[in-house]
């Protein structure tokens, strides 16, 4: 039996309608995986953040798993530039109820990112990213919105970009006073530092 391959998306790549703008992608499984610190870091040779995940033992990161056929794999790796795709234990992953657990000729990748080749700098947070990864969340469940807040490190220096995403797969949608409802509740010191950008 030919082994079948997932990838763990704990940022854009949680949102269906984004990830298959990159390639064939299955339906998602909802996920926590335990030893995994999500934070925002400065994107290489961009105006903007991105989440990025590293090893961090007590630490824990949502996200779904998704299949993509071997073939496309290289059409994710590129979009993943500056992270390295590597193989992630099955032993790691808690599957959120109803969702059930892949079988054992599954191989299971995740993106994770060299912090210390690159700092936080100037670079902000921009809506688009952002509203792009709630509105994935909000497929599985409003708490999963809220868990993956929760559990994101460094939200600081954010620009409302909405009237001219710096996202390149920004998505029009009209669910943006629900979203700010959303960060306001969760994290109301940052979400009022938010300034539009220039």
């Amino acid at each position: 039996m030919s082994k079948r391959h997932y990838i763990f998306g704990y940022g854009s790549l949680i949102n269906s309608s984004s990830r298959r703008v990159t390639g064939i992608a299955g339906d998602s499984l909802a996920v926590r995986v335990k030893g995994l610190e999500r934070t925002w870091v400065s994107w290489k040779g961009t105006k903007m953040r991105a989440v990025a995940a590293r090893p961090m033992p007590n630490a824990f990161c949502n996200g779904v798993l998704f299949e993509v056929p071997e073939l496309e794999l290289d059409k994710f790796d590129d979009r993943e530039t500056h992270y390295v795709r590597a193989q992630l234990s099955r032993e790691k992953i808690a599957y959120l109820s109803g969702y059930a657990a892949l079988d054992a000729h599954s191989t299971i990748w995740v993106y994770l990112y060299d912090h210390g080749e690159q700092g936080l700098q100037s670079a902000p947070i921009v809506q688009s990213y952002l509203d792009v990864i709630l509105l994935g969340c909000q497929e599985i469940t409003p708490h999963f919105a809220q868990e993956f807040i929760q559990h994101t490190l460094n939200w600081d220096t954010w620009h409302d970009d909405r009237h001219q995403p710096v996202y390149p797969r920004a998505q029009s949608h009209s669910q943006a006073i629900a979203l700010d409802q959303l960060l306001e509740t969760e994290i109301p010191q940052a979400f009022h530092q938010r300034c539009l950008a220039p």
